[in-house]
């Protein structure tokens, strides 16, 4: 996968990613030490890298307790945050939030404790729903979640539109780029900028394929979740490749 391209005066943010915790420091320290990688572990023991986890790395300077990073490797230099991605039905990107947000049956109440804990609530890949299967994971939202999703709009601060992960991979089966038209449509209706993100799972190399641009000066939490709820930031939108989705999904 190749690296999305650099912006004079900008840095790209993943906000939503889970990059395997069963790679080698350096391996991981390179990984992070560009951008803003958004660690969205669903879980200490899940299998995926966490904030916590990032801190035991070499060379890290926390910037806002338990929040946000700044790491050094080999003369370059990046960010990490600490994110979570809530299941209540639909996924909810938890941004800025010290205390961990439990799932809960409602999304409604998944955003209302984000904002509560001061942080901000993004709705992941907001078409794409989790089936609870092993083979076929997803499936489009039907038509009364879509119901569902107008109303969360009012709720929540930003919605993903580009998720990398949503490729065409076996018509009718997984054929679900479509899922990032009708989020763009939403976000529209609804006046969200709409974000981008990797929805990394587990290969490294999938970080950043996509996300969005923010201003590189001042980087701390709070500015980013500033940055996002006044729109203040540009979409990268890139796919990971068929063989890179199976992989990360299925094979690693």
């Amino acid at each position: 996968m190749k690296q999305s391209p650099e912006i004079k005066g900008k840095i790209l943010a993943d906000l939503h990613c889970h990059p395997g915790r069963n790679n080698s420091a350096e391996d991981l320290a390179e990984m992070l030490s560009w951008g803003i990688t958004g660690l969205a572990s669903f879980s200490a023991t899940s299998g995926y890298l966490s904030y916590e986890d990032a801190m035991q790395l070499p060379n890290v300077r926390e910037i806002d307790l338990g929040l946000f990073a700044e790491i050094e490797y080999n003369g370059k230099k990046g960010y990490f945050a600490r994110a979570q991605e809530v299941s209540a039905g639909f996924h909810i990107l938890a941004l800025g939030c010290y205390n961990t947000i439990h799932p809960l049956n409602d999304a409604r109440n998944v955003i209302e404790k984000i904002h509560k804990e001061k942080g901000i609530a993004i709705l992941n890949h907001p078409y794409v729903i989790s089936t609870g299967r092993k083979i076929i994971r997803y499936r489009l939202a039907n038509e009364a979640e879509e119901k569902k999703l107008e109303e969360l709009c009012g709720m929540a601060d930003e919605v993903e539109v580009f998720n990398a992960q949503n490729i065409n991979l076996l018509p009718v089966v997984a054929w679900m780029k479509n899922a990032n038209e009708k989020a763009k449509e939403l976000a529209a209706r609804h006046d969200f900028k709409g974000i981008a993100a990797s929805d990394a799972h587990r290969l490294l190399s999938q970080v950043k394929t996509a996300g969005i641009y923010l201003p590189s000066e001042n980087l701390c939490i709070d500015a980013v979740k500033e940055h996002i709820k006044k729109g203040n930031f540009e979409r990268c939108e890139k796919y990971v490749s068929r063989r890179s989705f199976l992989k990360g999904m299925f094979f690693s």
